[in-house]
């Protein structure tokens, strides 16, 4: 059976790259999704019922939570057992990081992430970002490739929807921003560091007494984002530079900004990106790819 024989040289590979890179994928999100389960965990009162934060206040956002089959969600969402989904949560990212973990343990800690994702975020979308929403698009994406453990079209066409997300999601935030007369005047960046959230009192002061910097440092930003797909096209170096620039972009968002997730949800796109990057991407995958499509019809 062409089946049979497909599958044996399959297995005969010897390295799976598209494997390889969701594994980092997995590990790299979970690194942050699980930090952040763990300081939830450690707050957990804040969940409860009587609080702001609590389920009888948050469901009166959405009149479904409140009739039908939305009224058994309380199950679920309200106080203490809230607090067994964010459990879930942190012992399915462990489950991630863990280094042997085989494709069938991945999938089930890739299912308890995405479903306590969708769970949290059905209680209370307060304090959500893009990173959150990028944390679960990499989890239910790589969950949806396990269904497909011998398909490489299918599995190749999933890791390519993530660094599609990754490319994109760069692109229009460089884009909008470039729309924008604050930020083409860099006081924008002024704006933002002077924020109790966002802000950082010396890159503050800085970018307050010179123009040309906040302004410079703007520019900087809005078109590293928006050159960001070059990364799939550049030579060698210059994708390489791209990867780098992005990593320090976002630990630069993590120190002076507080935006610490944000750095492990897009930089999990990375491997992502570099397996379809035609100067990081593996040199052998066409001829890989062949050899999956060819050969012996028996």
């Amino acid at each position: 059976m062409r089946l049979r024989s497909d599958s044996r040289r399959w297995n005969k590979l010897p390295k799976d790259e598209v494997d390889h890179a969701f594994r980092r994928v997995e590990q790299l999100t979970a690194v942050g999704a699980t930090i952040s389960a763990l300081e939830l965990l450690s707050t957990s009162k804040s969940l409860d019922d009587n609080g702001l934060l609590g389920w009888p206040i948050s469901r009166t956002r959405m009149l479904s939570l409140n009739r039908g089959a939305g009224r058994h969600l309380e199950r679920v969402l309200k106080y203490p057992e809230i607090v067994r989904v964010v459990q879930t949560r942190a012992i399915s990212g462990l489950g991630l990081l863990a280094p042997r973990a085989g494709r069938r343990v991945r999938g089930t800690a890739l299912a308890g992430m995405t479903s306590t994702a969708a769970a949290l975020n059905l209680r209370s979308n307060y304090g959500l970002d893009g990173s959150d929403h990028f944390a679960f698009i990499n989890f239910a994406v790589s969950l949806l490739e396990k269904a497909f453990p011998h398909d490489r079209r299918a599995r190749e066409a999933a890791l390519a929807f993530i660094a599609a997300q990754s490319c994109l999601s760069y692109f229009t935030s460089g884009a909008v921003k470039m729309t924008s007369p604050v930020w083409r005047s860099g006081d924008a960046i002024t704006g933002i560091f002077r924020t109790r959230t966002y802000g950082d009192k010396f890159f503050y002061k800085m970018t307050k007494d010179n123009k040309i910097a906040a302004q410079g440092l703007a520019w900087m930003v809005m078109l590293a984002e928006v050159l960001f797909p070059l990364v799939l096209v550049a030579p060698k170096p210059i994708a390489r530079l791209i990867l780098l620039s992005g990593m320090g972009f976002h630990v630069g968002n993590a120190r002076f900004m507080g935006l610490n997730r944000f750095f492990w949800s897009f930089v999990a796109t990375y491997p992502a990106v570099a397996h379809f990057s035609r100067a990081l991407g593996r040199a052998d995958r066409g001829s890989r790819s062949a050899e999956l499509t060819g050969g012996s019809t028996s």
